[in-house]
């Protein structure tokens, strides 16, 4: 067997992996779009299908035209879980941009302990925290708001953003701030001229991490959220699963539709995405 064979052996063996690998990733998403298109009855067919015999759009067009409780329709909770999540990553955004600088700039006792205190508060898990968050949110009669949500998510992904963040801004040369101080510039006009159109990629990947958060989380949605005109999507998606029925053909079409938002935010921002963690993924 020469070289050449050889070599297109093992590339023979490395697409099939590949190709194996995003077979794996994409058959959910390919199963929840087929399944979306077909009636309760087949989708439990055996063998199953991958095309429907009998395609119907039952399930989008209830959701969208026929109200769920009262006059909420599916599109009001997809407003709320829009509001929240962009909310959510704006603020975190802006907030973690200015800490991840004065932790990447500043030089301050304790720094060291900050950051690990940082990596340590990603250690606790969610359901830790519903319990206290509860507590507060009702001592600020925040429940059934949205703002409850907005406070609770950015409580728990601000930490994670800035530690992202400040990777981005520690690869950014200090002499660049430094100078532009020497033109004139106070700190927040370098922070906002200089630093932050070269971490933009960063800033981009982070605000998609945090809105992909907000816009997915469900436990502390379903906790401070009982009024059903109030509730977001993967919560509306969740009162699909009664005790004795499950509304499969709005399950699965209320789930594609999730998931198409985080889609496009990925197209929208795809080149921005790609610079950016290939940048944040080497320092120096």
């Amino acid at each position: 067997m020469n070289s050449k064979t050889k070599k297109l052996k093992s590339k023979t063996i490395l697409y099939f992996f590949l190709f194996l690998v995003c077979f794996i990733a994409v058959f959910p998403f390919i199963w929840m779009v087929s399944s979306s298109f077909k009636g309760n009855s087949e989708i439990f067919t055996y063998p199953p299908v991958w095309i429907p015999r009998e395609p119907t759009t039952k399930g989008y067009t209830s959701l969208f035209f026929t109200p769920m409780y009262g006059t909420t329709r599916f599109i009001d909770f997809a407003r709320n879980s829009l509001f929240v999540s962009l909310l959510t990553a704006i603020i975190t955004v802006v907030i973690a941009a200015l800490g991840a600088y004065g932790l990447s700039r500043f030089k301050f006792t304790g720094g060291g302990i900050l950051k690990y205190l940082i990596l340590l508060s990603q250690m606790l898990p969610g359901a830790l925290l519903l319990i206290p968050l509860y507590m507060i949110m009702t001592k600020l009669r925040l429940i059934d708001s949205h703002w409850a949500l907005i406070i609770a998510y950015i409580s728990f992904i601000l930490p994670y953003c800035t530690y992202l963040l400040k990777s981005y801004i520690d690869a950014i040369p200090p002499s660049l701030d430094e100078a532009a101080l020497v033109d004139g510039c106070n700190r927040l006009t370098a922070l906002y001229l200089i630093v932050f159109p070269i971490a933009a990629p960063g800033i981009v990947v982070t605000f998609v991490q945090a809105f992909i958060m907000g816009w997915n989380e469900y436990m502390f949605a379903l906790a401070f959220l009982n009024q059903n005109s109030q509730w977001t999507i993967p919560v509306a998606l969740g009162s699909f699963r009664g005790q004795y029925i499950v509304e499969w053909s709005y399950l699965f079409a209320g789930s594609v539709l999730l998931t198409i938002p985080v889609l496009l935010l990925f197209l929208f921002f795809q080149k921005w995405l790609i610079t950016g963690l290939a940048s944040g993924s080497v320092k120096g």
